[in-house]
């Protein structure tokens, strides 16, 4: 965007293996009508939801708007580009620092590319890390091929 950046996506979607109110009450909290839960068990009877259920996966997610965290900025844009990115990545092999200072070209680079790896409780028949790439960090997600 030529005058900020902004969230396309309009959303979250966030773990919630474990999830707690006290741990993360932000998100707990989001998880109401509206918002879509991923491969979490429940009580059938009940439609209590059991976020320690791993029997599918250890990768349970949900997605929710936006507008369902109480200090989010609505619409989600600013004005103006960021001096710092963070790339969270799952270096299971420490090919990549764990902090570095990079130019913008190996920025884009690393974004198109979306080094990572595979592993064990977020990726069905994975037991040891496999390193792959994920365009954008997000390959699965995207609709288009990417280009900068």
């Amino acid at each position: 965007h030529a005058n900020g950046v902004f969230n396309i996506e309009g959303g979250c979607y966030a773990k919630t293996v474990g999830l707690t109110r006290e741990k993360e009450p932000e998100i707990y909290d989001a998880v109401r009508f509206g918002s879509i839960l991923e491969n979490v068990g429940f009580d059938e009877m009940t439609g209590e939801v059991d976020y320690d259920d791993t029997s599918i996966t250890e990768n349970t997610r949900v997605a929710y708007p936006l507008k369902f965290i109480p200090n989010a900025r609505i619409p989600a844009k600013v004005e103006h580009h960021p001096k710092q990115i963070i790339l969270l990545t799952c270096d299971a092999f420490g090919i990549l620092p764990p902090v570095s200072k990079l130019t913008q070209d190996q920025v884009m680079y690393h974004f198109i590319s979306g080094y990572t790896a595979k592993v064990a409780g977020t990726e069905e028949g994975v037991t040891e890390p496999e390193a792959t790439f994920s365009a954008c960090f997000g390959a699965p997600f995207l609709v288009w091929h990417p280009s900068v």
